[in-house]
């Protein structure tokens, strides 16, 4: 379903076993060779150069901008907290047609350093551990799983994981500690649709529009806004590929032991690399 995840970072014992090369060479700098979908939810990033900044201002509407950090700041402040949620993701095809799947994603955080993902989707089943010293996937039908010594915060997780894995978490962007403070960074305009039902849950239905990428966001009305659902239109993809997430379930009261992030091997598997992304 997500490039990063459905392939491409997993060698197997045999593949393993096959290489001769000498250790400095397997340890050369890549480049990236999935493109993460996190990266096309990300609110944040790099900003432009100051010059491009001026020529263009962003027109952000305060009620849309409002609605929206109030529900990332409520995630920004959790110490720990799940959710549940649906996949929907489109998938370019070379015909220039789409191909839409879909998933269950069920995630747990611990702040700094805890975190659990699981996903089950039509083209791939993966799980992930971190438990502050060492990131885990285990990919469950091939039941083979890869273990990579990790930075200790997850901010610092989710950056190092890109540049040398070449794949974030889903959704790793809202899971920042940041995300509120760098939400609009590469925003053009915002604006308030009106109101929504999602899930039989009254929200505001908020758009927001950037150069590379559009963003949607239903946000449930009340003194404690939640994101029921968000889409992300990937504008510089054949087609304006889609990615929407709908919420099901937060809970930000969850009981997360330590053995919520730990990994133990089920029987059977095989522990294969992390293949290194060419640069």
């Amino acid at each position: 379903m997500y490039e990063a995840w459905s392939g491409g970072f997993l060698k197997s014992p045999a593949e393993i076993a096959g290489e001769r090369q000498p250790e400095e060479k397997t340890m050369k700098r890549s480049r990236p060779a999935g493109v993460a979908f996190a990266v096309c939810l990300a609110l944040l990033g790099s900003v432009p150069p100051e010059a491009a900044r001026a020529e263009e201002k962003p027109s952000i509407e305060p009620a849309a901008r409002q609605a929206l950090t109030a529900a990332l700041e409520r995630i920004a402040g959790a110490k720990a907290f799940t959710f549940r949620a649906e996949i929907v993701n489109d998938v370019a095809l070379p015909s220039a047609k789409k191909l839409q799947t879909v998933g269950a994603l069920e995630m747990a955080v611990r702040r700094p350093n805890n975190l659990f993902s699981s996903f089950d989707g039509e083209q791939n089943s993966t799980r992930l551990w971190y438990d502050g010293t060492t990131l885990t996937m285990l990919k469950v039908a091939e039941n083979v799983y890869a273990c990579w010594q990790a930075p200790g915060r997850l901010d610092d997780l989710f950056a190092t994981m890109k540049d040398k894995l070449g794949f974030t978490p889903p959704l790793a962007p809202l899971l920042k500690e940041g995300v509120a403070a760098h939400a609009f960074d590469r925003v053009r305009t915002g604006s308030v649709v009106g109101p929504a039902t999602i899930g039989g849950t009254p929200c505001k239905h908020l758009v927001f529009r950037g150069e590379n990428a559009d963003w949607q966001f239903w946000v449930t009305e009340g003194a404690a806004p939640l994101i029921k659902r968000v889409v992300i239109t990937r504008k510089k993809e054949s087609g304006n590929t889609q990615y929407a997430a709908t919420f099901l379930e937060w809970n930000f009261e969850a009981p997360l032991p330590d053995a919520a992030f730990s990994f133990t091997p089920p029987k059977g598997t095989a522990q294969c690399e992390f293949q290194p992304v060419k640069r």
